[in-house]
């Protein structure tokens, strides 16, 4: 049986390509740019809400920075979700090219018995679902 070269056994994820494109750093940035023009949204109204002084002023005003609160809370939740799905499509897409390159490297009788093993663990898995 072939030996697995060591750069193939301690395969890692790969580091981030610098040269990506600008949507995507623009969206590393977007929930701060978010909270912070939520932030200055919920001020300026809390502010005009002070100066008006008066009761329909101020339930306007709570209103307001109730929506806000929700539009951002809504898109940062959004973004934190998007953001976990994304690394763990990624962390699957590792794990298959690891277990493409293990295989590369068996005898034929050993990825006849783990093709088994692997389909009878499949089935297991679809079962209990």
């Amino acid at each position: 049986m072939q030996e697995i070269p060591e750069e193939t056994r301690e395969m890692q994820e790969e580091p981030e390509d610098p040269k990506r494109d600008w949507a995507d750093r623009v969206r590393e940035i977007g929930g701060l740019v978010a909270v912070i023009a939520g932030l200055l949204a919920i001020t300026g109204i809390a502010i005009a809400a002070l100066v008006a002084g008066t009761q329909t002023a101020a339930t306007v005003a709570g209103s307001a920075i109730a929506v806000v609160g929700s539009v951002v809370g809504a898109y940062l939740g959004v973004k934190i979700g998007t953001d976990q799905t994304k690394k763990a499509i990624q962390g699957q897409q590792i794990e298959a090219a690891k277990a493409q390159v293990y295989a590369s490297h068996m005898s034929e009788q050993q990825a006849a018995s783990a093709n088994a093993t692997a389909t009878k663990t499949v089935e297991a898995i679809r079962a209990a679902r």
